[in-house]
C-alpha cells in the first residue's frame, strides 16, 4: 500500500492538487457559502484522476505485481489523504474565520464551525460515494463522471447552505432557531459545542462507512472491467 501511496503522489499529483488547497481561504470571504471551498478539493480530486487517465495509469497499475483491489485501495487511500489535509486547512481557517468575524452570523450560508467541518465530510462522502466506483468501471468516461458527481456535490451545497442561510435570516421559526442557535454559530458555549461535536461525529461516521463501501463498490467494478 505504501509503494501504491507513492506511486500515486508522483505519478497522479498535478500541479492543481496544491494549487487547490488555497481555496481554503475563501474561509476569510464574510458571508459567503463556504462550503464551495469543499467542491473546489473534489475538483482537484479530479484533476488527479483526469491525469491518471492521460498517462494511461490504470495500464501501468494492472501491470504491477498487486491485485485490482489493492490498486482501488491505493487510489483511495490518496483521495482520502488530500480530503484530509484541507481539513486540516479548513479546520485552521475557521479559528481565523472567528478571529477576524468574532460572533457574527454568516448569512450567506454556514458560519465557519465545526458544523461546516461536518459538512466537509459529508459534501466528500457525496463526491466520493459517486465519482470513484463509476471511474474505476469505465476509467476513459472520468469526465461524465465527474459531471455526475458535480450535480450531486452541488445538491448536497444548496441543502446545506440553504438552510443555513434561511436560519440566519428567519426568526420565529423553531427549527431555524435551534439551528441558528447551536448550529449555524462558532460554538463558544458548551450546548453549542455539543451539539456541534455530536454532528461532526456523525459525518466522520457517514465519511468512515462510505469509504469502505466505495472501496467494495470500486474493486467489484474494476475486477469485471476488461483491460
Amino acid at each position: 500500500m505504501k509503494a501504491l501511496l507513492n506511486k500515486e503522489l508522483k505519478l497522479c499529483t498535478p500541479l492543481q492538487v496544491p494549487l487547490f488547497f488555497v481555496f481554503a481561504a475563501m474561509l476569510l470571504i464574510p458571508s459567503y457559502p463556504y462550503l464551495v471551498a469543499g467542491f473546489f478539493i473534489c475538483n482537484a480530486v479530479f484533476y488527479s484522476f483526469a491525469m491518471s487517465t492521460g498517462q494511461n495509469d490504470v495500464m501501468f497499475s494492472v501491470l504491477l505485481p498487486v491485485s485490482k483491489k489493492d490498486i482501488v485501495r491505493g487510489k483511495l487511500t490518496y483521495v482520502v489523504c488530500i480530503q484530509l489535509v484541507s481539513m486540516l486547512l479548513f479546520t485552521g481557517m475557521v479559528f481565523v474565520n472567528h478571529a477576524m468575524y468574532k460572533d457574527v452570523i454568516n448569512r450567506g450560508g454556514t458560519t465557519a464551525s465545526i458544523t461546516l467541518l461536518a459538512f466537509y465530510l459529508l459534501l466528500y462522502s457525496v463526491f466520493n460515494a459517486v465519482y470513484i466506483p463509476g471511474y474505476f468501471k469505465a476509467p476513459h468516461k472520468f469526465g461524465i463522471r465527474f459531471l455526475k458527481a458535480l450535480i450531486a456535490c452541488f445538491a448536497v451545497i444548496l441543502i446545506c447552505e440553504g438552510v443555513m442561510a434561511a436560519s440566519a435570516n428567519a426568526e420565529g421559526v423553531a427549527a431555524f432557531d435551534f439551528i441558528r442557535r447551536y448550529l449555524n454559530v462558532f460554538p463558544t458555549d458548551t450546548a453549542a459545542l455539543v451539539f456541534q461535536l455530536i454532528t461532526l461525529a456523525v459525518c466522520v461516521a457517514v465519511y468512515a462507512v462510505t469509504n469502505v463501501l466505495v472501496c467494495k463498490k470500486a474493486a467489484s467494478n474494476f475486477e469485471k472491467l476488461d483491460i
